[in-house]
């Protein structure tokens, strides 16, 4: 193969791989947190989407298509815990980290038309 080649190759692989990062990031922000510790049981087939369906209804199970979750409900829930929901303490997710989540899951409900979230 030749430089030219192998620039070329490499250039396009570049290319490749930061256009799909970018999709990857524009789909989902990143939320370690909510990763590590929401998301075993309020995604599909979670306990938490379970229980939540139970009570509320199949438009209301999933936390991340909701558009009704207002900040301090989740700061509350996730701190002192609802149902059979358990706390979860600061160890678990710093304050810092929660605040991403509920950005994340509040987005509809804080969103700004102009600036997207508050």
């Amino acid at each position: 193969m030749t430089r030219t080649g192998l620039s070329a190759g490499i250039a396009c692989l570049a290319v490749t791989v930061f256009v799909s990062a970018r999709a990857a990031d524009t789909a989902q922000p990143h939320l370690p947190a909510f990763e590590k510790v929401c998301a075993k049981c309020h995604r599909e087939g979670g306990t938490g989407t379970f229980m939540l369906e139970r009570r509320l209804g199949k438009e209301k199970a999933l936390l991340e298509d909701r558009n009704d979750l207002q900040p301090e409900f989740i700061r509350h829930v996730v701190r002192n815990g609802i149902l059979s929901m358990p706390a979860i303490t600061r160890v678990e997710v710093t304050d810092a980290e929660l605040d991403v989540i509920v950005r994340y899951l509040a987005r509809d409900s804080t969103r700004d038309p102009e600036n997207g979230w508050d």
